[in-house]
């Protein structure tokens, strides 16, 4: 079962002709030329690629549903990334071919030439990374054979056939264009231009055919050389369409750059998308499993039988032993208002034995009605904390790292014979999906509040009594909610020697208002602006909020 989330938005489906394609290239070249690059990931599940570069990310979506590119900040290769420390030499589309070409040169290895190569036609889709002189293919995003063309690791990669309309190599006079059109009718003036003219389209076509022969030609002849820009971000029918120029019969907004208008509205996808498709599956499955837990637990409730009236079957049977048969599997009595009830019994079982098992299942669903609330709020908790966390995905405000250890996948790689450092601290999550962070001990205590929180989070610690240091992690502005602030307080006093008292107070204030005066041992620290709140102290509630343990 798919489980669809914020997390699973792509970017919108793009249409690229080639000349949206070398106006991209050529607005890449601008913006990366001589960067140095990191990394690039090749992401087959969700075809993505992804090329890091110092300073800059260029996020390339290359799927059937999910088509487009987005330039945002510098981000953290993931795991399984190529590691590829080079300089961009440069960045440039073949004439008239939907394909862009990324030429970077090796800073180290025997390999100095390396490639990168997106094809970007229409269900033919490729990200191939190549070295050496003759361009032999290292990764391919799409292993496939096209033709003659094998696009395979180890083959030697060919670029697709050049493109024979006129005007690719060299621009069309204006005889040639009007005698293209002689004699051909109205309605078949587009597919002879998008059939014989290089640079056109039947998204652009209009362009070029509503003003004259002359008009358009010479508007063809300027979009051709890529001259007086003017990007734009359009809408279609398949939603925004980023281009170079204005188009007739489409609405948009003037871009500053072509690269802002492909950008516009992707970066948090971009970022999101930098998350490996497995890492995020991992993800989708820990939601079905909270979404298949709740929707149990809430059938199990609602299908609980009367405990009254299980209790009423017992007592009826022990009243009347003597009228049941040894070994009946059903039988009608009178009950006690004077109507008849058919009870079904335990054949092997004497009739007192099957009244002890009526009252066991009136014993069992007392638990249950007494249990089962608790547990669905629980589940409806840990459903929402990982909704909450796909949120935060979605908005890329959590890398692939830290969803991993979110999701407590193991580290990839070999593993080091050094055992891995222990966080300063245990993870909870409030009810609401917070996050909150307990101390392991006095030098974890000083480690977590000065390392491992940030300044507008909330610190708490149980007053005259010692403990563990607590972080609420909070951005909001304002005190935090008060189910939050509560649970984070009671967390505080179970870790402390207030444990066992009825009420703990518990101080609470702005992490950047807790100093460490100096000389003082790990662990003491003074507050300004402190709060206090009084807490009951409730190991279930700690279990109950308890994650599983991290790893680093």
């Amino acid at each position: 079962m798919a489980h669809w989330f914020p997390v699973a938005d792509s970017f919108a489906v793009m249409q690229w002709d080639s000349l949206l394609v070398a106006a991209t290239a050529r607005a890449l070249g601008r913006e990366l030329r001589a960067g140095r690059t990191r990394a690039l990931h090749l992401d087959r599940g969700a075809g993505r690629v992804a090329l890091f570069l110092r300073g800059r990310t260029v996020v390339f979506a290359l799927h059937p549903a999910s088509t487009g590119l987005a330039v945002i900040d510098e981000g953290t290769p993931p795991a399984g990334a190529v590691p590829l420390a080079g300089i961009v030499r440069d960045i440039s589309a073949p004439a008239d071919e939907r394909a862009i070409l990324v030429e970077i040169t090796r800073l180290r290895g025997r390999t100095r030439r390396t490639r990168l190569v997106l094809e970007l036609s229409p269900g033919r889709w490729n990200a191939i990374l190549t070295e050496g002189p003759d361009d032999r293919i290292r990764s391919v995003l799409r292993p496939r054979r096209s033709g003659e063309r094998k696009l395979l690791p180890g083959a030697v990669y060919e670029l697709p056939r050049p493109s024979k309309r006129r005007g690719a190599s060299r621009p069309m006079a204006l005889a040639s264009w009007r005698e293209l059109f002689q004699d051909v009718e109205p309605r078949q003036r587009v597919a002879t231009l998008v059939r014989n003219v290089a640079y056109t389209s039947r998204m652009n076509a209009r362009a070029f055919l509503g003003d004259g022969d002359k008009a358009g030609w010479e508007r063809w002849r300027r979009w051709r050389d890529l001259k007086d820009l003017d990007p734009r971000l359009l809408s279609s029918g398949q939603g925004l369409q980023p281009y170079p120029y204005p188009l007739p019969g489409m609405e948009g907004s003037a871009c500053e750059t072509l690269l802002a208008a492909l950008t516009d509205g992707s970066e948090a996808l971009a970022r999101a998308s930098l998350v490996p498709s497995e890492v995020m599956s991992a993800l989708e499955k820990r939601i079905g499993a909270a979404e298949g837990r709740l929707v149990r637990l809430q059938e199990q409730l609602a299908r609980l039988e009367d405990p009254v009236r299980m209790r009423g079957i017992g007592d009826l049977l022990l009243a009347r032993m003597k009228l049941i048969p040894r070994g009946a599997a059903r039988v009608s009595l009178e009950d006690f208002e004077g109507g008849t009830i058919r009870v079904s019994l335990d054949p092997t079982l004497a009739p007192h034995e099957n009244a002890a098992r009526y009252y066991a299942r009136a014993a069992r669903v007392d638990r249950a009605a007494a249990t089962l609330p608790g547990e669905i709020e629980d589940a409806d908790a840990r459903l929402a904390a990982w909704y909450a966390v796909s949120e935060e995905v979605a908005e890329g405000s959590m890398d692939a790292g830290e969803l991993e250890r979110r999701l407590g996948l193991p580290a990839p790689g070999p593993r080091s014979r050094k055992a891995p450092a222990r966080l300063p601290y245990h993870r909870f999550r409030s009810s609401a999906g917070t996050a909150i962070r307990v101390g392991r001990g006095a030098k974890s205590n000083h480690e977590l509040t000065f390392h491992h929180s940030d300044p507008d989070d909330i610190w708490l610690h149980a007053r005259h009594a010692s403990g563990a240091h607590v972080i609420l992690r909070w951005r909001g502005e304002g005190s935090p909610a008060p189910r939050d602030l509560e649970e984070a307080a009671i967390l505080a006093a179970v870790h402390s020697k207030g444990r066992t008292s009825a009420t703990v107070p518990v101080d609470w204030t702005r992490r950047k208002y807790v100093r460490k005066p100096r000389g003082a041992p790990p662990g003491t620290v003074t507050l300004e602006r402190e709060k206090t709140v009084f807490v009951s102290p409730d190991a279930e509630v700690a279990k109950r909020l308890r994650v599983d343990p991290e790893r680093r």
